[in-house]
């Protein structure tokens, strides 16, 4: 029934594309790359992980890449393993460290390479100008010693290039859809790298030439993260705002790329709290699983918890007690119990839609939470942890729904409609999908996890369509 129900709405919807877009198409020609995220994955950019992870210091602290935390040696193997499987599933998997080779070799024979260096490695420019013939991708990956190792003027240790300290979080830097590349822009300046990377693959990497780019969120003068936005058909894309990207990307797009945007309130900069980092993006707590099937974590994204969610409770009475113990124990340090509060308070704004229109951005409240959404059109709405127990609610809140949830629970990537990526330790959430006719493949994922981010968001998918 699955597979019926898959190819009449792909029917339907190609039915209301234009002419030219109903003919045969082989990947690599023009047109709709990926129609929605659960359409069957043909193509994705990967970024490998290497030795590379073990080059970081937590002895200095700042934003440079290189006092980013190193990853658990574990970690090569966890991500060669959803390689492997995405190989094994016949997705022809891309790595951004072959499409960077060949950007950069395209860049130099064009003359851009040396305006590009000083536009994004300002402090080491002149340097890498110097040896411009010998920079190449594991110069850039920091994955070669003699860019690496390098000293300054007075001997210090100062890498020309200290490589991408996230990038394998392929989902972030752009993002594939129906009418082109859209290329982000992070808040923090290690990722705004990471994104100038993107922006050279997709001008000079001969392999990305028929993927144009739609929209670059640098030049639009507002931040966007890949994992905040989800296609759910080739005219409606999901966007989650205010936390990692700005709210104005929603009636941007909708503007410059003629489709309507349903955006999604996140944990904000300003009085997000703790929720920040545990909603970070909005594939960390909702994804699509197929055409009539959503996966969300529980109580955030239903509009009759704003005033009740068993969360909150949670906090404002860890916060009290804080209070209580600090009246009677003062001489220790303890956590901040107004910190906490903020975070009960947050908890009603998340997950409320605004519509923006195709092509004007006019704004449409919809007076609805995004699980009451897809729930009002139909959808089946499976939950991270499985279905809440209203007899063992805290039980079933901390120990499954907001455990999994950290540790990437929701963060499944889809292969096909009805069939995804998991990690193999969110075994509840699994569970639940299962139970629900889905088809899961697991990979181990519990160092990968630690850096909060899962299967959805460690790759780039750049072709999903039948």
């Amino acid at each position: 029934m699955m597979g019926i129900r898959w190819i009449a709405w792909a029917l339907g919807l190609l039915a209301l594309l234009p002419g030219s877009l109903l003919a045969p198409q082989n990947p690599d020609e023009s047109g709709p790359a990926v129609v929605a995220d659960f359409a069957p994955l043909r193509r994705a950019l990967v970024l490998s992980i290497s030795d590379n992870i073990f080059r970081s210091s937590e002895a200095a602290q700042g934003r440079h890449a290189f006092f980013a935390s190193g990853l658990p040696r574990g970690a090569i193997r966890e991500h060669a393993a959803l390689v492997q499987l995405l190989k094994q599933q016949g997705v022809e998997v891309l790595d951004v460290r072959d499409l960077l080779q060949s950007a950069l070799e395209q860049a130099r024979q064009k003359g851009e390479l040396q305006e590009w260096l000083r536009a994004h490695f300002p402090a080491t420019a002149e340097r890498a100008a110097a040896r411009l013939e010998e920079v190449d991708a594991d110069a850039l990956l920091a994955r070669r010693n003699e860019f690496f190792y390098a000293a300054d003027a007075e001997g210090d240790f100062s890498p020309v290039f200290s490589g991408f300290s996230s990038m394998y979080w392929a989902r972030d830097f752009a993002i594939s859809t129906p009418k082109g590349v859209i290329l982000g822009h992070s808040r923090h300046h290690g990722r705004v790298v990471e994104n100038a990377v993107a922006r050279l693959l997709f001008e000079f990497a001969p392999k990305l030439s028929d993927f144009p780019i739609a929209f670059d969120a640098r030049r639009e003068g507002i931040y966007l993260d890949g994992g905040d936005l989800i296609v759910l058909d080739p005219r409606t894309l999901l966007l989650g705002v205010g936390n990692r990207t700005s709210r104005e990307a929603a009636p941007l797009l909708a503007k410059r790329l003629q489709m309507t945007v349903l955006a999604v309130d996140l944990p904000s900069l300003d009085a997000g709290g703790g929720l920040r980092r545990q909603l970070l993006h909005l594939d960390s707590f909702f994804n699509l699983i197929d055409d009539r099937t959503v996966l969300a974590v529980p109580y955030f994204l239903e509009k009759k918890y704003s005033d009740s969610h068993p969360l909150a409770g949670v906090l404002r009475g860890i916060a009290r007690q804080v209070e209580r113990m600090e009246e009677l124990q003062p001489e220790y340090e303890l956590a901040n119990a107004e910190a906490i509060r903020a975070t009960a308070e947050a908890i009603p704004a998340v997950g409320w839609v605004t519509r923006f229109e195709a092509g004007t951005g006019e704004a449409q409240p919809t007076e609805q939470k995004l699980v009451d959404y897809f729930r009002s059109r139909g959808y089946r709405v499976i939950m991270v942890g499985g279905e809440p127990n209203p007899e063992v609610r805290l039980p079933h809140l901390l120990e499954r729904a907001l455990y999994e949830l950290r540790w990437q629970g929701a963060n499944v990537v889809q292969l096909a409609p009805g069939k995804v990526i998991a990690y193999e330790h969110n075994v509840h959430t699994n569970r639940a999908l299962r139970q629900a006719g889905v088809e899961v493949l697991t990979v181990p994922g519990e160092l990968l996890s630690f850096r909060n981010g899962g299967p959805h968001c460690l790759l780039m998918p750049l072709v999903r369509k039948e």
